[in-house]
């Protein structure tokens, strides 16, 4: 059995930097429950609890497969921080991103997906639904704004947005889709991986459930694998569902790397807010690039991605911040191509989130995007430092 989920019974702490450090902690009447369930005793760092098993006592936790000291107490922390005081959350962790997206389409078993772009990993997860849906009907539809979808919309259809969009760092309307959705007893399910808690909650604004590859900001650290997925404390039977789903599926997390990633949440809003505020000003200053002909990378640069770029009003409602990613097309593909070889603190790596500063040819690895784009994840570096950086790397991989 699943020891129970509880936090505590502090108001507003819900959704904030302090329920990062507190919501899993032990209210004092409930200490020797929780005690038991999360198997915490005096220690003020989370214990890492290695076992597979359990001595049978009736209730609590049996095999690690179902359930964990660690995962539950890890999942009680993401809950809070997706949620509010007022709209809590129930967390589900699974092995990885892709394990995450499989589990909800799998959960929803949608006839038709609306879908577009992103990341490509999402689209190999639907191929293999598409393999295994029982020779029934199976449609991945191109995703259309909210006002052109409704009239498409049936019963059960499933619309996946990722938002902001990998990567382009578009943002769709979350409130706008969840309205349409809900109109037509459809599901809208929210890829928030570029916009992890605090930046963005679409759980807030309407949503079904929300998914996570908690490799990338949540984590933060480039030291672990994993996913979550997140759904509205009245859907309590529907995370109760997912879990079961996940014992059967095999996509259980493992003891380390819940561990670590509770670790990372800890100070998430610190690394996350701090990587949206430079990535922010890294944008607007390679965006200057554009139209000002004495800026020192004029002709340069051909184009930035950044949800702070955009002028829809939706954006600033929806978003507290707009990520620490941003996208940066540059004048030939040759410069793009070269731009990560040159840099001195960028790492040519793919992935994003993590504490040092990434960069990447996309083109190596999605066939879809521009061979002009490079996508940039902002690490804790300072600004100057990593401004001062693409200004030598742009003009030397411009040199030819």
């Amino acid at each position: 059995m699943e020891p129970p989920a509880k936090t505590r019974r502090i108001e507003g702490f819900r959704g904030s930097a302090t329920a990062a450090v507190h919501a899993d902690a032990l209210a004092a009447e409930e200490e020797e429950a929780l005690r038991a369930a999360f198997s915490t005793a005096q220690d003020v760092a989370p214990p890492l609890s290695v076992s597979t098993t359990f001595t049978s006592t009736g209730d609590g936790h049996i095999y690690s497969r179902i359930s964990a000291p660690g995962r539950s107490r890890c999942e009680t922390l993401l809950g809070a921080l997706e949620g509010t005081e007022e709209q809590p959350a129930h967390a589900v962790l699974y092995s990885s991103g892709l394990a995450a997206a499989f589990a909800l389409f799998s959960h929803f078993m949608p006839r038709r997906v609306f879908i577009t772009g992103g990341y490509h990993g999402t689209h190999q997860v639907l191929a293999q639904l598409s393999k295994i849906s029982l020779g029934q009907a199976f449609q991945k539809l191109p995703l259309m704004p909210p006002q052109q979808i409704r009239a498409e919309l049936r019963e059960g259809d499933v619309i996946w947005l990722e938002t902001p969009l990998n990567p382009t760092c578009e943002v769709a309307d979350i409130a706008a889709y969840a309205k349409v959705a809900k109109e037509a007893k459809a599901v809208l399910c929210v890829d928030g991986t570029f916009a992890p808690p605090p930046l963005q909650r679409p759980l807030l604004l309407g949503a079904d459930a929300v998914m996570h590859a908690t490799t990338k900001s949540l984590a933060g650290h480039s030291d672990v694998l994993g996913g979550a997925v997140c759904v509205a404390e009245e859907s309590a039977a529907r995370a109760a569902q997912l879990r079961s789903d996940r014992v059967a599926l095999g996509a259980t997390p493992g003891n380390l790397e819940v561990w670590l990633l509770m670790r990372s949440l800890r100070t998430l809003h610190l690394r996350v807010e701090r990587q949206s505020a430079t990535a922010t000003q890294l944008a607007q200053w390679l965006h200057q690039a554009l139209s000002d002909k004495s800026h020192a990378l004029a002709g340069l640069v051909h184009a930035v991605h950044h949800p702070s770029l955009s002028t829809e009003p939706y954006v600033a409602n929806q978003m507290k911040g707009g990520g620490g990613c941003l996208a940066l097309e540059l004048a030939t593909e040759q410069s793009a191509k070269k731009l990560p070889e040159v840099l001195r603190l960028f790492r040519n790596a793919t992935s994003l989130g993590g504490v040092e500063s990434l960069i990447e040819w996309r083109r190596r690895w999605d066939s879809a995007v521009s061979p002009l784009l490079l996508r940039i994840s902002v690490g804790l570096e300072d600004f100057e430092h990593l401004q001062a950086d693409l200004a030598q790397g742009i003009k030397a991989s411009a040199s030819g």
